[in-house]
């Protein structure tokens, strides 16, 4: 039977989901004006509002199969700050986001809080641009304008976003790369920013903040990391928050929260170059620092990372059930597309086309696996190992075998370790040199096991078969200590 043909945006997901983002957008804007114009209305029913949303996710949480107590816990939180959900799997530190945030908040307060210091020294000549620009101080004030800020309220709102979307940029690109990145779209955003109000209003304003780099994050974000969910705490007594401070975790797609701020700064920057609008806020800083990180995002070609990381995360969720495993196996498999040796979903696609019987393709999917994570990650590729053991009950090629038995001797199990040295020698194509080595390995496992009439037999065969070895000495000897701790025993 011939398969239904797929419409133009199935066959284009990734487009589909940018677009439906999209969307999103446009409806909040609508609405948003809407609610504008009827807020005095909605200052009685916005508290059963509130209390119906959290009624609703509550229910939604407890008939997911969530008890009680995980339901109120997905769905409240005591912290205030907004969050990129699902991180925990990530679980490098994200060095660079942490020192710039203490960087910045140090020189802030150092400025604040030192009256011996000249600020309107500092301040006429390390912001961008400086009251009385030179040579020294223009290109200067490009590098420090990023950590300076004019208040506590501008540098902890900023703080926050860098913390929000640089932890999670920086664990995925590396950190030099993020540093990188971060100084370079800083440095476009002012420099940008300052054409603009030139060109449209006639001079070029001072600025400070890091904002325009921090708007640069955003824009590497909405590529590297567009299908990722934010969670937004909303205090349920709104002002009132420091009696109760319980919020409600509201879920918004990333791509939508940046799109929002990318719609708002440039209305806010046309009104100011229209003269419509009158606001410090360098609000063209942030528009060319978004869009100068989105440029730089595609130029190292991030989107393709993104694929294969949300492809991996849809397949990794539903690979344990059992319904709708073709559409779990088909993200795998488009994760794949972006990178064969992903170890993740080579694993979890084994365990689908494993699900209900052996397969020839589960098989084959489970050995490339252990055979890229042996070199990355030995312990994770033992595990793996014994899963497909465990569905298979066969080995996978000689040479990978001897090094998973050293990774299960080390830690401590040597009952498999020793069956894996025994499949090896079972393996009439395993490869001289490693029949050799998985002999006398195994030798020693079978003696800590307390085997020693099986340690003796297999001795024996090593002396016989490999009578040239350079380990020959080693076994002679070993031989005598095996048949004398034999002998002792009988006596």
């Amino acid at each position: 039977m011939e398969e239904p043909k797929k419409s133009y945006f199935n066959e284009h997901e990734e487009l589909a989901f940018v677009l439906k983002c999209f969307a999103v957008i446009a409806a909040i804007i609508l609405l948003g004006n809407f609610v504008k114009s009827y807020a005095v209305f909605l200052i009685i029913p916005l508290p059963f509002i509130l209390l119906f949303l959290i009624r609703f996710l509550l229910d939604k949480s407890i008939r997911d199969g969530k008890s009680f107590f995980s339901a109120i816990t997905d769905n409240m939180t005591l912290i205030p700050v907004a969050y990129t959900e699902g991180e925990s799997r990530y679980r490098d530190i994200p060095l660079f986001t942490y020192l710039l945030i203490l960087a910045n908040a140090v020189i802030y307060y150092v400025i604040q809080l030192n009256p011996s210091l000249n600020t309107e020294f500092i301040m006429n000549n390390f912001t961008f641009l400086a009251e009385e620009p030179n040579l020294w101080n223009t290109p200067v004030g490009l590098f420090t304008s990023m950590f300076m800020h004019g208040s506590g309220g501008h540098l902890w709102g900023n703080m926050m976003f860098l913390w929000a979307m640089g932890t999670v940029v920086e664990k995925r690109i590396g950190s030099s790369r993020f540093l990188f990145m971060y100084i370079l779209t800083g440095l476009f955003a002012s420099l940008a920013s300052m054409l603009i109000y030139l060109v449209f209003m006639g001079e070029a304003t001072q600025s400070l903040g890091a904002s325009g780099a921090i708007a640069g994050v955003m824009g590497v974000y909405a590529i590297r990391c567009y299908f990722k969910s934010m969670v937004f705490p909303i205090p349920i007594l709104g002002i009132f928050f420091f009696i109760l401070p319980l919020s409600i975790k509201i879920r918004i797609n990333a791509l939508v929260i940046i799109g929002l701020f990318f719609v708002l700064d440039l209305h806010g920057g046309i009104g100011q170059i229209s003269g419509s609008v009158y606001s410090m806020i360098g609000h063209w800083a942030h528009v060319c620092g978004m869009l100068s990180g989105i440029l730089i995002a595609v130029i190292f070609k991030l989107s393709n990372d993104a694929v294969e990381e949300r492809h991996t995360e849809i397949g990794v969720k539903g690979s344990g059930g059992f319904t709708n495993l073709g559409g779990m196996a088909e993200s795998l498999n488009k994760a794949l597309d972006q990178n064969p040796e992903n170890t993740e979903a080579l694993v979890h696609l084994a365990r689908i086309k494993s699900k209900f019987h052996v397969t020839d393709e589960g098989r084959e999917l489970y050995k490339k696996a252990i055979a890229i994570l042996i070199r990355t990650e030995p312990k994770e590729a033992t595990e793996t190992f014994k899963e497909f053991y465990s569905k298979y009950m066969e080995g996978v090629t000689p040479a990978l075998m001897h090094r998973i038995s050293g990774v299960l001797y080390k830690s401590g199990d040597l009952d498999l370790s020793a069956r894996t040295l025994e499949m090896i020698l079972d393996d009439p194509s395993a490869p001289i040199e490693v029949r050799e080595r998985s002999m006398y390995q195994l030798v020693i496992i079978l003696e800590l096991m307390c085997l020693s009439e099986a340690a003796l037999r297999h001795i024996d065969n090593f002396i016989e078969e490999f009578p040239s070895s350079t380990m020959i000495e080693k076994a002679t000897e070993k031989k005598r200590e095996l048949t004398e701790s034999l002998l002792s025993e009988k006596l």
